[in-house]
């Protein structure tokens, strides 16, 4: 009986001096991450050393990222934790996925990105395992040393046609004398079918004091846009934009008796022009008609009012010009403008 007694005490010395230990086992059991693997997955038509390479470049980058990683296989148990790259031929391009699966088959997370050669594959695997691990969009990730070509591909766009244009214009100004005066104009469009933009310089003047008309002179370099109503050979159009405008306006005065100032005499002081000008931002709507828009060469008639927004001292300036213009298609590179 005592010899019972003590093999059961021994027996509990024992079991409780290995309990920390056996917790401590189990601690460590729970806190250790599983390991996860490289599967390089079905990559029909990609060379196997291609293939391996990309997987190495992959597994490289998530220890990088502190994931504990073994290195790339081609088999996994079914209840393994893997990162699988997959790769595939496109044409003359490949695509390539990065997927996070838990276990085998069932998708954490993945990305993709478009290369034009293999060869770049050494700047997309920081890129795909940086938007994976941290789940961000893969477009996210560029930066100036990782531009693949789909990010630099060219953009599929509705094509339009340059045009170059000169005009003749006769210019007015409410609330003067100034009717219909010449100018000029000349710029450049880029039309589409249905809209144009482009750039434009204008001028007018009077520099007649003969009559004893007023002198004015109104110049602009404007940017803007126009739509057209419809596609075919004659289109209504309307539009507008902003513009940097100098005006300047000059006053016929008359002269008057002075006295001198003794009385005794008196004199007729000359006649002299008052000038004012200034120079800032304006804005301009047009409407007009283009002609011939099915050939290479165009005619359009329009109307266009000016509004800066400033105003002379004596006079507020709101040209309206009414022009013809010619209009001929440019081609970059072309010879000649005709």
């Amino acid at each position: 009986m005592k010899y019972l007694t003590r093999c059961m005490f021994r027996l509990f010395l024992l079991t409780l001096f290995a309990l920390p230990f056996a917790a401590l086992t189990v601690h460590a059991d729970v806190e250790m991450p599983a390991r996860s693997v490289v599967l390089i997955g079905d990559n029909a038509g990609i060379p196997d050393a291609d293939a391996q390479t990309a997987a190495m470049l992959v597994h490289d980058e998530l220890r990088k990222h502190g994931i504990t990683v073994s290195e790339p296989v081609y088999e996994v148990p079914a209840s393994a934790r893997v990162y699988r790259i997959v790769m595939r031929p496109l044409g003359t391009k490949i695509f390539v996925r990065l997927g996070e699966e838990s276990p085998v088959g069932t998708v954490v997370e993945e990305r993709q990105i478009m290369l034009a050669g293999i060869e770049e594959m050494v700047s997309a695997a920081p890129r795909l395992v940086d938007a994976l691990v941290n789940r961000k969009p893969i477009d996210s990730t560029i930066d100036m040393e990782t531009v693949t070509e789909q990010d630099a591909r060219i953009h599929r766009k509705i094509s339009g046609e340059s045009l170059w244009h000169v005009g003749i214009l006769g210019t007015s100004i409410p609330g003067t004398d100034i009717i219909a005066e010449p100018g000029f104009a000349f710029g450049w469009y880029y039309e589409t079918p249905s809209f144009a933009v482009g750039t434009e310089y204008r001028g007018s003047g009077r520099d007649n004091y003969e009559d004893d008309n007023d002198g004015f002179s109104f110049f602009a370099w404007s940017i803007g846009g126009r739509y057209f109503f419809n596609k075919q050979n004659i289109s209504p159009y309307v539009g507008g934009g902003l513009a940097i405008v100098n005006a300047s306006y000059e006053t016929l005065v008359e002269g008057d008796w002075q006295d001198d100032g003794y009385n005794e005499f008196h004199y007729y002081d000359s006649d002299y022009h008052d000038s004012e000008d200034d120079f800032g931002l304006g804005a301009y709507i047009v409407a007009g008609i283009e002609l011939l828009r099915l050939t290479e060469s165009r005619l359009n008639l329009e109307l266009r009012i000016d509004r800066p927004f400033f105003s002379l001292p004596s006079q507020d300036m709101m040209p309206i010009t009414f022009g013809i213009s010619f209009s001929r298609n440019y081609v970059p590179g072309a010879s000649c403008l005709f």
